[in-house]
């Protein structure tokens, strides 16, 4: 008991920290988080943590990310306003904080998508009228050749794939530029309110 108490604790103190970190990179302006601005790549690894960067185009958010807990290939996010974004294997699954949110979805990992292999894809999400929908698709990669990305002062030669997802009445696209085994950046989409996000791994 005194074990799992000492665990919770130090839980605690971690997020405490990931989040103090984070509103010193983003600070509020106006009761809100400001966007990012001038940040050094050195102010951004003081930390010591993994710190990810976020833009939501739709909801005019630009803010960075750090790692709150881990369960096996699962890995949760979270910004200093309390957003949280869960991918498994690199890849989004779920949101929550954006409003029109990603409750849940049934995705591909990482090395599947770069093998390059079909599969399928089924997304839950909430709008913004809080209804729920699904939406199923039948999904293809294609590679659109290496490109060199730099983030935050630090360059990184990548390898940018596309995922085309289609069903009756639609179509989305999910944009990936691969690393080696890793994804360094992706362009997502969430939901029908939300449209396309981008993540950016600043330090890993």
């Amino acid at each position: 008991m005194a074990l799992k108490s000492a665990t919770l604790a130090l839980t605690c103190l971690a997020l405490l920290a990931g989040c103090g970190f984070l509103e010193k990179l983003t600070p509020r302006a106006g009761g809100q988080l400001a966007p990012i601005g001038q940040v050094s790549r050195a102010e951004i690894a003081k930390s010591g943590q993994p710190v990810m960067r976020l833009r939501v185009p739709s909801r005019g958010i630009d803010t960075f990310l750090t790692i709150r807990d881990r369960r096996g290939d699962v890995v949760n996010w979270f910004s200093a306003d309390g957003m949280l974004f869960t991918f498994r294997n690199d890849v989004l699954i779920e949101t929550r904080g954006l409003g029109a949110d990603l409750m849940s979805s049934a995705a591909p990992g990482a090395g599947q998508i770069a093998a390059g292999a079909g599969h399928r894809r089924a997304y839950f999400f909430v709008d913004d009228d809080d209804q729920t929908g699904r939406r199923d698709y039948l999904c293809r990669i294609t590679t659109d050749g290496g490109e060199q990305l730099e983030i935050f002062g630090r360059g990184h030669n990548t390898r940018k794939v596309s995922e085309t997802c289609e069903r009756e009445i639609g179509r989305i696209t999910n944009h990936y530029w691969l690393e080696g085994g890793k994804i360094r950046k992706s362009r997502e989409w969430v939901s029908p309110g939300i449209g396309q996000i981008e993540f950016e791994r600043v330090i890993d």
